[in-house]
């Protein structure tokens, strides 16, 4: 998984252009907490996974800390 290493913590549209412009194919899992959900929107793939010929990307949501 070394791989795709450096694509952790990037937001999710970067990471699906990625996967897009490799044609390799790709599912989004999303994990999502009950707290503070207005804050929390910026989506970043925190982890990938191979799965046979495609990939599955977890991804969390942030909050934009510049606001």
């Amino acid at each position: 998984m070394n791989k795709y290493y450096e694509l952790l913590g990037l937001h999710l549209d970067d990471v699906k252009k990625f996967f897009e412009n490799e044609n390799i194919s790709y599912t989004i899992t999303t994990i999502q907490g009950n707290k503070d959900k207005d804050k929390l929107i910026i989506p970043k793939v925190i982890k990938i996974t191979e799965i046979e010929d495609s990939v599955e990307l977890i991804v969390t949501y942030f909050s934009d800390s510049l606001k």
